[in-house]
């Protein structure tokens, strides 16, 4: 292969990552209304790239538009599936996105019923996305319940020591007072921490 050749593909290449890299974001949250339009093109006779290519125009979201631009560059879409894989799987690799790829590469090597496979697609995303709704709700219960438990006590203290002055002189003036706000405060607060580390995980 001669130099200018060679320069000419590596700047082919760079071209085609930059337009799979910087194209116009609409972002990914509509992801499943772009896989049901792919569903209802393919159903209509379209092949999986046409589908999809069409899919990126009516139902726009950043993966579809990527890979189609990726097809509208002389890549093949097994191809341009694979390149978003290892780019995706480097910072979400149990990510939706990342599985709408693997299917989708799937779908375009081995061949088939590539509307059942979408289909199939598009339940388990639905699957995923309740289930991350029902642990953000728990998440948010057990998070307000943290917050009463620990400033509870606060409060209550607070207010004791404010009415009774016998309470106040022993807890502000001695040093068994001190020892005792300050474990109080202590244990209030790995409490705290204890509980946001097991509900974060």
């Amino acid at each position: 292969m001669n130099v200018p050749n060679f320069f000419s593909r590596f700047t082919q290449r760079q071209r085609i990552k930059r337009r799979l890299t910087q194209a116009t974001s609409f972002g990914n949250e509509n992801i499943i209304d772009s896989l049901s339009a792919m569903t209802r093109s393919l159903r209509s006779g379209q092949s999986l790239a046409s589908s999809l290519h069409q899919a990126s125009i009516t139902e726009p979201c950043d993966l579809l538009i990527r890979l189609a631009a990726a097809i509208n560059n002389g890549q093949s879409l097994n191809q341009a599936c694979n390149y978003l894989i290892e780019a995706d799987e480097k910072q979400n690799p149990a990510g939706d996105l990342s599985v709408v790829l693997h299917v989708i590469s799937l779908a375009s090597e081995v061949g088939g019923d590539a509307a059942h496979h979408i289909d199939a697609l598009i339940d388990t995303l639905l699957d995923r996305s309740y289930a991350r709704q029902d642990r953000q709700a728990q998440a948010s219960t057990a998070m307000a319940s943290t917050r009463l438990i620990t400033w509870l006590p606060v409060v209550c203290a607070a207010w004791i020591v404010s009415d009774s002055p016998a309470i106040r002189n022993t807890m502000l003036a001695t040093p068994l007072g001190w020892t005792c706000l300050a474990l109080g405060i202590g244990l209030n607060l790995v409490g705290r921490m204890w509980t946001n580390k097991l509900i974060n995980s």
